[in-house]
């Protein structure tokens, strides 16, 4: 890898970051009229910054640049990993929310619910945020979908109430604004406090745009349109499914098996 390809890789992964980051806000603040697609394109845009990110080769750079320059790549680094890790966790929990939500009722009918909340509709959000939420739904995915899907045995479903419900805690407060329960309002008080040190040190050494010495090498920043018009033109579909992969994924594996169907018979998309 070359200290060329380090720069590069930098400049993309600061440029998706800014999409991200604009991306999330939008959602957080429901000025999207398509949350679910812009949800979908968040996620896919964080591998993106990961792949970018892990082709920086910092050492690579410290022989090239100064102590200044590599110390403000470094903040930034470190800022893209811990804000997207927040970001990304925050919309998978959204998204399986939303899925979750609207099919859950018909197992709650069944079940104690007033142990949770007094209104059925309140105790149906209570029981979907707590099994989606970011400290829970990786323990409880497999539940999640067998529900999402109908495939769930309700008596299965009154034994797994039984023994969450006096984990839900009422809120102090009522959340306010939201159609679901968007981030912050969600994360656990672990994880607030984790964002808002994120935030404030972000603020003070996180993504930094002052002149630097890349600039010796013309900085220029991406949009997230202009980063896929480039980009996209090397990607892959699955010739059964329709699936997408990135160029990296089959230049590094090309026998790479399908997520989506199983097969491994992929065609270049352009």
């Amino acid at each position: 890898m070359s200290i060329r390809s380090s720069v590069e890789n930098y400049k993309i992964a600061k440029s998706i970051y800014f999409d991200v980051d604009d991306n999330f806000y939008e959602i957080e603040n429901a000025d999207s009229q398509d949350e679910e697609y812009i949800i979908d394109q968040t996620l896919d845009s964080i591998k993106k910054l990961n792949r970018h990110i892990n082709r920086i080769n910092l050492e690579e750079l410290e022989s090239e640049y100064d102590e200044r320059t590599i110390e403000t790549v470094k903040n930034n680094i470190d800022t893209f990993k811990e804000a997207s890790y927040f970001i990304e966790r925050s919309l998978i929990s959204m998204k399986l929310f939303d899925k979750l939500h609207p099919v859950l009722s018909k197992y709650m009918e069944g079940v104690e619910w007033k142990k949770v909340d007094k209104n059925f509709d309140e105790a149906n959000k209570k029981v979907g945020r707590f099994l989606t939420s970011e400290d829970n739904y990786q323990t409880y995915r497999t539940i999640i979908t067998n529900i999402i899907r109908g495939s769930m045995n309700k008596k299965a479903f009154e034994k797994l109430f039984d023994s969450i419900s006096s984990r839900i805690l009422k809120p102090k407060k009522e959340t306010s604004g939201y159609r679901n329960p968007l981030p912050p309002q969600m994360w656990s008080e672990k994880d607030k406090k984790k964002w808002e040190e994120e935030m404030k040190k972000r603020s003070k050494s996180g993504v930094k745009d002052q002149k630097i010495e890349f600039d010796n090498l013309g900085e220029w920043f991406l949009s997230l349109k202009e980063y896929k018009e480039l980009f996209e033109s090397l990607a892959f579909y699955c010739a059964t499914c329709g699936e997408r992969a990135e160029h990296e994924e089959i230049e590094d594996n090309p026998n790479l098996v399908c997520s989506n169907c199983g097969d491994s018979n992929w065609v270049q998309e352009y």
